[in-house]
């Protein structure tokens, strides 16, 4: 399995910086290739949500520019959100480092198998789940002990509610030297990150853990009956070009893909070419 082999993060790094996992948004931007992510249930949809949010925040706060910290900001009330309206993510992540866990302790002592970066992949869950068990039930209640933020929450979701003669003291925030405003980015985000680093753990498991397989689409449309194997997670990968956008749908009787390209207006036309692609169903 391609998880066993990976080199796990450093137990020192910060809460906002970025952990050494694989997601579509990284590759798309940074790979050769496209890949398109479909989750299969409800727990890994919220958890690619938080991760969504989670690699937003990370990545405009190793910027320098105010406009970029403020979009780190907007992220992050962005993520507040979200746990805000569904109480259940801290339980719905332990549960599944618990599967995760209970599934990776079968391989132990198998032929083929590291048992070394096994070990090290199981030890990473027990800390991921020491963590996040310390969290408060209800995530994000630390938000309420920062005056600032709690007044520049109420404003952003305003139409230009953030502007200086609205919030002079975000604005003065704002031009301070960038060091000093990361370290403000950093200490707003720390009560967040066993949520943030267990999420990206779970679904680097997920991710790594199933081989992908080569297939045709004719016309841009592809079925494949999975026996009866249900995905948590559906990768899809093809090249960069041509340009197409993919749509999946899945259950346990067919998983369907169909690719097509984008019209002047930006709308999904068909496509009469043949298309190859990589497809991984993760069941991790």
């Amino acid at each position: 399995m391609k998880f066993m082999s990976d080199s796990p993060p450093s137990s020192e790094t910060s809460a906002l910086q970025t952990k050494e996992t694989e997601g579509c948004l990284d590759e798309a931007l940074n790979g050769s290739d496209r890949v398109f992510e479909f989750p299969c249930n409800e727990r890994i949809r919220i958890l690619m949500r938080v991760d969504c949010m989670t690699r937003r925040i990370r990545y405009f706060s190793e910027k320098q520019s105010q406009f970029e910290h403020e979009s780190c900001l907007h992220a992050l009330f962005e993520l507040y959100e979200l746990l805000s309206s569904r109480g259940d993510i801290k339980n719905e992540l332990l549960q599944e480092l618990d599967r995760q866990r209970a599934q990776l302790n079968r391989f132990i002592d198998q032929p083929g198998v590291s048992n070394d970066r096994l070990h090290e992949v199981l030890s990473e869950i027990s800390v991921a789940h020491a963590n996040l068990t310390e969290v408060p039930v209800r995530l994000g209640p630390h938000l309420a002990e920062f005056e600032f933020l709690q007044g520049l929450k109420g404003r952003v979701g305003i139409p230009a509610g953030s502007c200086p003669f609205d919030l002079p003291s975000y604005f003065v925030w704002l031009h301070r030297p960038v060091a000093i405003r990361k370290a403000s980015l950093d200490a707003w985000v720390a009560p967040l990150a066993p949520l943030m680093d267990a999420t990206a753990l779970c679904l680097r498991i997920l991710r790594d853990g199933a081989e992908p397989a080569n297939y045709q689409a004719n016309q841009g449309v592809f079925e494949l009956n999975p026996e009866g194997r249900l995905a948590r997670l559906i990768r899809v990968r093809i090249p960069r070009e041509p340009e197409l956008v993919c749509e999946v749908s899945a259950n346990k009787y067919v998983v369907a893909v169909r690719f097509r390209a984008l019209d002047e207006q930006l709308r999904p036309k068909a496509i009469e070419t043949r298309v190859e692609f990589e497809l991984t169903l993760c069941d991790f």
